[in-house]
């Protein structure tokens, strides 16, 4: 078995990615490179690698971007910390691939639908091709609301979520993007009572502020977090598939403390 077969395998079907313009790309080593152990994993971390090594791991599949983003002016810490990952990619073989595009909207066992399954609100079936689910409702306050979703994510590293607005305030439906992608518009579009935004895709002079003037209840979750559930969905999905190698979920480290004010 190797790398390139296992890439084929999660791009066979997946009709909604144009894979002449996207991000699933071998981030770093050799897709014909055999493949005994692999890693999964939001993004690959120091901790994360370090991990993958101590497990013998020879491919990793990371969410993310593991080189931080890419340029030709980027600060010299950014390309000191790249270069430290990929001297120890390099000296223990480990090939490293993106899977952003199609595990962001592969149905059911993917990022968004894993996303608003764990929820616990009946989000009605996902659109293929948008990273939006919505959410139709009897009456609830924000706060039961907000209750939900922290309780779905703290398993995963966050405990709590904050909100901007009215926590006693009724509402009847709510909105949910995907990490970065998640469109604050796009969600008040479709007449949405309430929003779920990522920490990684909306700003408090936009976004916040837009959702003040307009009395729409915020609640804010980390990109990281929310998700993390939707990766760890990969293993037993490639595990299955491949039943004569080793999957597992690499912890990145995104385990979110909270401190609260003291005298």
């Amino acid at each position: 078995m190797n790398v390139h077969e296992i890439i084929s395998f999660l791009n066979e079907d997946a009709h909604w990615v144009n894979f002449n313009y996207t991000r699933d790309v071998v981030m770093f080593g050799d897709a014909n490179q055999k493949v005994s152990k692999v890693g999964v994993c939001w993004v690959a971390t120091l901790p994360a690698i370090e991990k993958a090594i101590k497990s013998g791991i020879d491919f990793i599949i990371s969410h993310e971007n593991c080189f931080y983003e890419e340029g030709t002016m980027l600060p010299k810490e950014l390309l000191e910390a790249k270069w430290k990952k990929m001297e120890l990619l390099e000296k223990h073989h480990i090939c490293v691939y993106r899977c952003h595009d199609v595990w962001d909207m592969i149905p059911d066992v993917g990022v968004s639908d894993t996303w608003n399954s764990i929820i616990g609100l009946p989000f009605v079936k996902r659109d293929i091709r948008s990273y939006n689910s919505f959410a139709y409702f009897d009456s609830m306050s924000v706060e039961t609301i907000a209750n939900k979703i922290a309780k779905a994510l703290s398993p995963h590293g966050q405990h709590s979520v904050t909100v901007l607005g009215d926590l006693n305030k009724q509402v009847k439906s709510c909105g949910i993007g995907t990490g970065a992608a998640t469109d604050v518009f796009a969600l008040v579009r479709e007449g949405m009572e309430c929003v779920v935004l990522s920490d990684d895709g909306s700003n408090n002079w936009i976004a916040g502020q837009y959702c003040i003037d307009q009395n729409i209840p915020l609640i804010l979750v980390h990109h990281s977090v929310s998700e993390i559930p939707g990766i760890k969905t990969m293993v037993p999905y490639l595990q299955k598939r491949f039943p004569d190698l080793s999957f597992e979920y690499l912890d990145e480290g995104y385990e979110y403390k909270i401190v609260s004010v003291t005298d």
